[in-house]
């Protein structure tokens, strides 16, 4: 264990892809926190009174205000381009630039560096969402902070699987196509065409739309995250996709 250590401390200590996390979090950060503005349902507590600056608060509208900062599509948006891009640096930038004859020349067989590269891409795409997420909320409704557990409970365990349900099929997205293209523009490039296509085409039923309009849906009345769609986009797409990856992994070359 203390040799993959060695290699995921250094997959996480690369200085762009950590400039890319902070990018990623300080612009996920701003966008939750506009909407929570312009929604109206901000507010703050000052010596225990109550200063209203957007208009009232309570337990429904918070619990609905909440439930859109993971639903936003500027928010989306933004995490699809950045997870992409450290797809391509992970996977496939390290061949562009001849870093790759180095790394694979070390004592590690191809999947303890697949494992430790993947694992690596789903710290930095879950920590895009769930850190901005936290800390927006908690500072937004500090005062109330206590009572957050019992407002969320009705959708947040939904649609925070629906989340990484989402954030799986993105990072599998990337890893496939880092590996299966020539340069790590190609990929990039061949990534955003996956990932936007069904936006282009209006179609709903296919990620990332589809988990977006679900985590709206978390919580309603009948509504599970345990059905073969979600199921079958958000987790059995993956596995094929990774499992594809690392066939790739294992027969390609370092160039």
């Amino acid at each position: 264990m203390g040799r993959l250590y060695t290699l995921f401390r250094w997959e996480m200590n690369d200085i762009v892809k950590n400039v890319l996390l902070l990018l990623g979090l300080v612009l996920t950060g701003m966008a939750m926190k506009q909407f929570l503005m312009s929604t109206g349902q901000y507010s703050v507590f000052t010596s225990g009174t109550e200063i209203q600056l957007f208009g009232a608060t309570n337990a429904g509208k918070v619990s609905t205000s909440i439930q859109g900062l993971l639903s936003l599509d500027d928010v989306w948006t933004l995490l699809s381009f950045l997870i992409l891009l450290l797809g391509a640096l992970t996977f496939r930038y390290d061949r562009d630039s001849g870093v790759a004859r180095s790394i694979y020349s070390l004592p590690y067989s191809n999947t303890e560096i697949f494992g430790v590269k993947l694992l690596s891409l789903i710290i930095y795409a879950f920590a895009m969402v769930l850190l901005p997420f936290a800390y927006v909320t908690l500072t937004t409704y500090a005062s109330i902070a206590g009572h957050l557990p019992e407002i969320t409970s009705g959708f947040l365990g939904d649609a925070l699987l629906l989340v990484a349900f989402l954030l799986l099929y993105l990072v599998a997205v990337a890893t496939l196509v880092s590996l299966a293209s020539p340069n790590a523009f190609l990929a990039f490039m061949v990534g955003f065409a996956v990932i936007y296509a069904p936006r282009v085409t209006g179609s709903s039923g296919i990620p990332p739309q589809l988990f977006i309009n679900a985590i709206t849906r978390s919580g309603s009345t009948g509504f599970t995250p345990f059905t073969a769609e979600y199921l079958g986009w958000g987790v059995l797409v993956p596995l094929v996709l990774f499992a594809l990856s690392w066939v790739l992994i294992r027969r390609r070359d370092v160039v």
